[in-house]
């Protein structure tokens, strides 16, 4: 099956201008370094032209994230925490958050297929809330642009609740993506990549001081995309550029200020086709992931964001220092969208002759978010003990506005040979329904303990939060949560590198958001998780490995009635286990991961939707005796059942591959992702309903060029 042969856009002039000087610049400047400031652990070399390998190639237990808000190795850690950077995002030819999570124990990601509006992923059977920098990025759905991975440096993602440090965190967990800020040595890159369905994009990456003393430093990262997708008249397009600027007055503190300006354009990738012609064959065989039911030149997907970042760092002494971060952001987006009327059993199905009917929706949304996190961090010691601790404020002020938000009957489409053109956009009705705040303060406290070999993690939160619906027509409602949460953990850290921990911990999260007319309920749980961390010596081997038992209430699911857009909030009762295994021998290193987990309601028993039970992978990197590298890696997704409970979609294996040449400054790569090209469902709203495809095979060139 074929995609659509739109013709391709061309790069816009305003991001040419804005690279060629960059670029010049660093030619004129900047010397080749290829070799890595930052590695901690020295590994055998491989004598290629590019230097050595990179760092511990994946194993990061020695990293300290900033997700956890403490200065503390993962290894010490009595919590489930892993990083992932841009090496392997790299390798791996991830694009988005998404791709990135792909291999990652106790996560099922692209639940959802490919899906322009936004990265879905189950960590232990429950969406992740989505941060940035340690502040919360995402409240409510289809109102802002998903994160860059190319704006990354890693993301970290934190399993289990975490709320206790963050006020809005889940208890499947956190993903919070990492931003490239600037560094102290000049360097950079130019990339370039072309791929399946005419993807072509170009972005450069520059940092290094700004001035002879070396205060003043600078990074600027930029990327433009032009680029179909697996749908028909379905783009993705797409442009960001983010400077950032550190200044550094004295050898204490630092002051960076991050500027971050995203646009998206396209269409809702999500077709909503009837399960008779996906999960089973239709009445003239089965419907290609290729068709679009929408309106070309009418149906879209524009999104854009514009946001400022503001960090500041001071130390008092070498043990205690002051952290701020702060972050206001305005986000939009304009929808315009057919989708079958397969989601709505009133209507009937495909008929006999593949003819169905559409809805036709519009609704533009738009978000204000300010937020605001403060710590004191210090080490000390106490006796015996020796102590890393964080007493933090934060702030969270939130608004969702949605306007001219119209949902209608629209004409039929015949999903075998679709003619464009028959509707009529008239019948819509916009009206502009009420908006909703969140403000939230939240105080936190957090103690890492340290006994010799033993390891006790404790914190304590308190939040105060109101949640508003602001109503259009006669008075606001509003409701006032307040609640106090916490979580401690114990680890035993023996000589051999074994380490086995327990914890318990407890969640609250506001939602930003309506249903029925209302405002949504807090999500609320806790978790009780028993693990093993192991690091060899030598630093070749990581095995991590966790159980965990989960209760959560309130839980914000997709409708399981007639609106795709729509949210309903249920309970979740979930336990099962995750294993990570990462190894290193010379050139070569692997990582295999595989997680097991029972997920459903707590009431009737009935699995939860969109959870596949069973996920493994394995992932393998090879550097050849030259400048060649080759990968090669596995996923397999277990069966999942669809809104309702009623349907099983059947399990599935996909296969992946990279392979690289460096030479010199240069370095080239071929990736793919679904290798074979398995056309496949993967997920369904219920039975008689509608279903999604998931991503298909996707190979994409790339060229860099270092300076």
């Amino acid at each position: 099956m074929t995609s659509s042969s739109q013709p391709a856009g061309q790069l816009a002039p305003a991001f040419r201008l804005a690279v060629l000087p960059l670029v010049m610049f660093a030619s004129l400047n900047v010397q080749a370094d290829t070799d890595s400031e930052e590695k901690s652990v020295q590994l055998p070399r491989v004598e290629v032209t590019t230097g050595e390998i990179d760092k511990n190639g994946y194993i990061e237990l020695e990293a300290q994230p900033q997700v956890g808000k403490l200065n503390v190795p993962i290894q010490d850690t009595p919590y489930s925490i892993e990083i992932i950077d841009q090496n392997f995002i790299k390798d791996t030819g991830a694009k988005t958050i998404q791709d990135a999570l792909l291999y990652s124990s106790g996560v099922y990601a692209g639940a959802f297929g490919l899906d322009t509006r936004g990265d879905s992923a189950k960590i232990r059977g429950i969406d992740p809330s989505q941060y940035v920098d340690g502040l919360r990025q995402l409240y409510g759905f289809y109102n802002t642009v998903r994160p860059n991975v190319y704006a990354l440096e890693s993301i970290e993602v934190l399993k289990g609740p975490s709320s206790v440090l963050y006020g809005q965190g889940e208890l499947g967990g956190i993903v919070n993506s990492v931003s490239k800020l600037p560094k102290e040595q000049q360097q950079g890159e130019i990339w370039a990549q072309y791929g399946s369905f005419h993807r072509k994009q170009l972005a450069f990456d520059v940092t290094g001081p700004a001035t002879e003393d070396g205060k003043l430093l600078y990074r600027v990262v930029g990327l433009e995309r032009d680029s179909q997708t697996q749908v028909d008249y379905v783009d993705d397009d797409g442009f960001f550029i983010a400077p950032s600027l550190t200044w550094k007055p004295t050898d204490d503190t630092s002051f960076t200020v991050l500027f971050n300006r995203q646009m998206n354009k396209g269409q809702v990738s999500a077709q909503f086709l009837p399960q008779s012609g996906t999960l089973d064959r239709g009445p003239l065989g089965y419907v290609g992931s290729e068709t679009f039911v929408g309106e070309p030149g009418w149906d879209k997907y524009d999104r854009e964001k514009t946001e400022v970042t503001l960090m500041f760092d001071h130390s008092f002494t070498d043990n205690w220092s002051f952290s701020t971060t702060a972050r206001y952001s305005e986000s939009s987006t304009f929808t315009r969208e057919h989708y079958t009327t397969a989601p709505d059993s009133r209507f009937p199905g495909i008929d006999a002759a593949g003819n169905i009917g559409r809805f036709i929706t519009t609704a533009d949304r738009h978000t204000r978010i300010f937020n605001l996190d403060a710590r004191l961090q210090g080490e000390f010691d106490l006796g015996v003990t020796n102590h890393t601790v964080a007493i933090g404020l934060d702030r969270q002020d939130a608004v969702w506005e949605t306007e001219n938000q119209a949902s209608a009957l629209g004409t039929p489409i015949n999903l075998y040979n679709p003619v464009y053109g028959n509707f009529d956009p008239s019948a819509l009705n916009p009206t502009d329904p009420d908006d909703n705040q969140i403000r939230q303060v939240g105080f936190y406290i957090a103690d890492h303990m340290e006994i010799g070999p033993v390891v006790i993690s404790a914190a304590l939160r308190r939040d105060w939060a109101k949640n508003t619906l602001l109503a259009e027509v006669g008075d606001n409602v509003t409701s006032d949560e307040n609640e106090t949460t916490g979580r401690i953990g114990v680890m035993y850290r023996f000589d051999n590198g074994v380490s086995p921990y327990a914890s318990y911990s407890e969640a609250f999260t506001m939602n930003l958001g309506t249903t029925q007319g209302s405002t949504l309920k807090p999500t609320t749980g806790t978790q009780r998780e028993y693990g093993l961390k192991y690091l060899s010596n030598d630093k070749t081997l990581a095995i991590t490995a966790a159980y965990f038992d989960i209760i959560e209430n309130e839980r914000v699911v997709p409708s399981s009635g007639g609106d795709p857009d729509g949210v309903e909030q249920t309970g979740a009762t979930i336990d099962g286990w995750e294993l990570q295994v990462n190894k290193r021998w010379n050139q070569f290193e692997t990582q295999f991961s595989y997680t097991d987990l029972n997920a459903d309601n707590g009431e009737t028993g009935e699995r939860l939707s969109y959870v596949s039970e069973k996920v493994a992978s394995w992932w393998n990197k090879y550097y050849l005796n030259s400048n060649w590298r080759i990968g090669a890696g596995v996923r397999y997704v277990g069966d999942n059942v669809s809104g309702d409970s009623a349907l099983t979609l059947p399990s599935e294996t996909l296969y992946d591959a990279m392979i690289g040449y460096s030479y010199k400054n240069w370095d080239f790569t071929v990736d793919a992702k679904n290798l074979t090209d398995e056309e496949y469902v993967s997920w369904c709203r219920g039975d008689g309903l509608d279903c999604g495809y998931g991503e298909r095979r996707n190979v994409t060139a790339n060229a860099y060029y270092h300076f």
